[in-house]
């Protein structure tokens, strides 16, 4: 747990300081890099230690890096030494050995920023699919950035202006653009990317990783061993040296792969496993249940229900910043504070679909495949799934009404936002598909979302990792034909065939079923009496980026019924974005606190 954060140009002692106070929960202990009228660098860390600075760089970081071992061999080689496993100080020793192609060997979940004093000039890096977050600003000759953007909002140069297109497409995706956030000017270093800035501005943004496919023909059994190898080698990387884990568990087979590889390669190792869920006949309970008792665990069961919702949700956004969650995300943030009481890591099972093809939209791809001349109104259909576009062709739309049965209702539209989202082809070929689709997925879907799990972590001062994100799997996973990814109507067969050995029988085949509040009459009436205090008819004409009649719509459902899943979380997406508004755009990005709750009935609160 740590965070990074800095300036170009001057600013003064008193910002920097407020920079890391915003970034509190990200480490307890304040380090001050480097400090002139040039430059300031500073961390947010977990212990006391020194900083990192020698005549030719300072380096600041928020990384666990998994091949040390490796790092240490290729620097030797190179003539440098490290006197520790310090992850600040093999980056600035690998930046002296190899300049920005340091990032091409490291296998880790990092953010970092060196500064190099002889050329002035700023480099900054992220790991290769962006599990750690960094964003800057810039603009009159300054450049700012943060592990997470409400430290740049300390700032009072940098302003808080709401991007109304970026919030347009949140309504239609759930998520704002790529590298994007909610509010003008302020963006992210991509993910598998690095950036460099100088006194002139910003001088390089280079990608440094990427994903080759290079499919191997060899028999399923054999990729299914190798899965399970490379499995295993990255979930003992994620541990190291540690004698006690924790791991967050859900009823699918990620999580419990996860766990009861923990167990295969460190057998004696002391093992937390929290799971959450609705109660104790929630089927994500159970299921866990059974994984944690089969690899001996200490099990954690958590019970969340809708009526917790409104007193998390402030602190929520705070922590999320672009509000990009579903109500799962709740069950997530209350597990993760739950956890923090007994680890500082747990290992979870984040973006195994995408590698291994886990998603229903994953199987339209391949209908798209053994059905080419029904392509046009399946890629339709499948576009309405991820970006809310209506199908065009008849086909299409009877598709869509099959699917949804009426229950899914169109996105408000943001008052003022000049574009829609844009619907991208698929791939004009047949053969390998899927794999074409999983790997833009990889390179560019998942970074959109995987931050949030991050977070939802580091709210509580605890550190989540995910084999499933290690470079070394990620290659190995697109060595494996579409046929092996999904078999039959069967998704993720190659990786269940791997974990085969590790798991009961009811969990390897138990079916897919998102880790999520039930979609009922108490979720329900909880949404509508939030809905009725933070988007009153008021609230959103003062805000100005909604209508009112597309909340009244939003609004309708039938006496004694629920509202759809679909209708739900287009509520939960309109709800956060006026949470959002009010904490980072109203209050450029200070922390709700107690006394500005609203008590709705039933003893639950939200931010007012």
């Amino acid at each position: 747990m740590s965070a990074i954060y800095g300036c170009v140009g001057q600013v003064d002692a008193d910002l920097l300081e407020a920079m890391g106070n915003r970034l509190s929960h990200r480490g307890p202990h304040t380090l001050t890099s480097v400090h002139d009228t040039l430059i300031a660098l500073g961390e947010r860390l977990p212990a006391r230690v020194n900083p990192l600075v020698t005549n030719e760089f300072a380096v600041v970081a928020d990384a666990a890096i998994y091949n040390l071992d490796e790092l240490h061999q290729k620097l030797a080689m190179q003539g440098y030494t490290c006197q520790s496993d310090r992850a600040e100080e093999v980056l600035l020793q690998g930046y002296a050995a190899y300049g920005p192609a340091i990032c091409e060997h490291l296998n880790g979940d990092f953010a970092f920023a060196v500064w190099d004093f002889a050329r002035s000039r700023l480099f900054l890096a992220r790991d290769a699919v962006g599990t750690r977050p960094l964003y800057y600003w810039h603009g009159g000759g300054r450049f700012a950035f943060a592990s997470e953007y409400k430290a740049l909002l300390v700032l009072p140069f940098v302003p808080a202006q709401p991007d109304r297109d970026a919030i347009q497409l949140l309504q239609y995706t759930k998520y704002p653009p790529a590298d994007h956030t909610l509010l003008q000017d302020i963006v992210s270093v991509p993910a598998g990317s690095y950036l460099e800035y100088d006194l002139n501005g910003i001088c390089q943004v280079g990608r440094y990783w990427t994903i080759q496919a290079e499919l191997i023909d060899i028999p399923e059994a054999e990729h299914a061993q190798s899965v399970g190898e490379h499995f295993l080698a990255a979930v003992e990387r994620r541990i190291g040296n540690r004698s006690e884990i924790g791991a967050t568990l859900s009823g699918g087979v990620d999580s419990a792969a996860v766990v009861a590889a923990i167990r295969r390669v460190r057998p004696n190792i002391k093992l937390h496993t929290f799971t959450c869920g609705y109660g104790p006949e929630d089927p994500e309970i159970k299921t866990a249940a059974i994984t944690a008792e089969a690899v001996g665990a200490i099990h954690h069961p958590l019970y969340v229900t809708p009526v917790d919702i409104p007193q998390c949700l402030p602190k929520l956004v705070w922590h999320l910043e672009d509000p990009i969650a579903r109500s799962e995300t709740v069950y997530k943030y209350e597990t993760a504070k739950v956890a923090a009481e007994y680890v500082d890591v747990v290992l979870a099972g984040y973006a195994s679909d995408g590698l291994y093809a886990g998603m229903p939209k994953h199987k339209i791809i391949r209908m798209i495949q053994w059905l080419p001349w029904f392509k046009t109104p399946l890629e339709e259909f499948y576009n309405y799934t991820q970006v809310s576009t209506r199908p065009a062709s008849v086909i299409g739309r009877m598709m869509q009404m099959a699917y949804f049965r009426n229950s899914d209702s169109p996105p408000p539209e943001v008052i003022g936002a000049t574009t829609r989202p844009n619907v991208s082809a698929l791939p004009r070929r047949k053969s390998e598909l899927l794999n074409e689709v999983l790997k833009s997925g990889v390179v560019y879907g998942v970074p959109k979302w995987l931050p949030k799990a991050e977070r939802l972590h580091m709210a509580h001062g605890l550190e989540v990792r995910s084999p499933f994100i290690d470079v070394t799997l990620i290659h190995q996973a697109f060595q494996i034909p579409d046929k092996y990814k999904i078999k039959g109507w069967r998704e993720k067969h190659i990786f269940r065939q791997a974990v085969q050995p590790l798991l009961p029988p009811e969990v390897l085949n138990r079916p897919k079923f998102p880790q999520a509040m039930k979609y009922d009459k108490v979720l329900s009436e909880v949404l509508e009496r939030i809905t009725h205090q933070i988007l009153s008819p008021e609230a959103v004409q003062a805000r100005g980026f909604f209508d009112t009649a597309d909340i009244d719509r939003l609004l309708q459902r039938r006496p004694f019924t629920a509202y759809s899943a679909e209708q739900s979380m287009r509520l939960w997406t309109a709800i956060l974005t006026e949470l959002w508004a009010r904490i980072y755009v109203d209050n450029r990005g200070t922390a709700p606190v107690a006394e500005d709750f609203l008590i709705i009935e039933g003893g639950s609160s939200s931010y007012g």
